[in-house]
């Protein structure tokens, strides 16, 4: 990707187009190829940076099977931030991650109806507000991945189970599915784990309208 990106910037402005083009239609076929699709969100932040020079190009745009590049502008990526309770259940996926911030939540106000809670809910709010407010990757546990998993973070939320243990939430910042899960852990007595069963139990319940969830079996990320 870093030299897709050299070679646009540093073309002689005489084959400034012929590069762009060249670079436009080798990403396809990278998407197109599997395995690639451990990168996908990486592709997709990669061609939303270029996109303006994508549009530039008349050879882009008049190859109507070669402007389609510039559809995936337009998808979503979820941040690249992970959340999580202790900094080494970051540690497997920052091999595969690049400019990734890891961000343990800090006690702050508590809602009235969770201060006499145990300490367990407390840190499930923590971890979930900050989840609400940045976005990214929830890790509930440690794992040890042998795969990128730029897929998991191409689209929107995001649940991702090995059998009934939940292993990761991933939203985008101030995610319905985030609200409602707040909301209910503030006046419900399940936990976050039991929450999130709850969800793949019934998806259809916590998507609201366009908003789909994608429920995932991360077992082919693990070792």
């Amino acid at each position: 990707m870093t030299a897709y990106q050299d070679a646009i910037e540093h073309a002689k402005v005489t084959y400034q187009d012929a590069v762009t083009y060249c670079v436009a239609k080798r990403i396809l076929i990278n998407l197109a190829t599997p395995g690639f699709a451990d990168y996908l969100a990486e592709f997709i932040e990669l061609i939303r940076q270029l996109r303006p020079i994508f549009e530039a190009s008349p050879s882009i745009m008049s190859d109507p099977a070669i402007k389609k590049i510039c559809d995936y502008a337009g998808q979503l990526t979820l941040p690249r931030r992970f959340i999580c309770e202790r900094e080494d259940w970051a540690q497997s996926w920052h091999q595969y991650s690049r400019n990734f911030k890891t961000i343990i939540p800090v006690a702050k106000a508590l809602p009235a109806d969770l201060r006499q809670r145990s300490n367990h809910f407390k840190l499930d709010y923590w971890l979930l507000k900050t989840l609400f407010e940045q976005g990214g990757l929830l890790i509930l546990g440690t794992v040890k991945l042998h795969r990128p998993f730029g897929r998991l973070r191409a689209g929107g939320d995001v649940l991702a189970f090995e059998g009934e243990h939940c292993l990761l939430v991933g939203a985008q910042p101030r995610s319905p599915l985030i609200s409602e899960l707040l909301q209910q852990l503030i006046v419900g007595s399940e936990s976050l784990t039991e929450l999130l069963t709850m969800v793949k139990a019934q998806p259809e319940r916590w998507s609201a309208g366009t908003h789909k969830i994608r429920l995932v079996d991360i077992k082919d990320w693990l070792q």
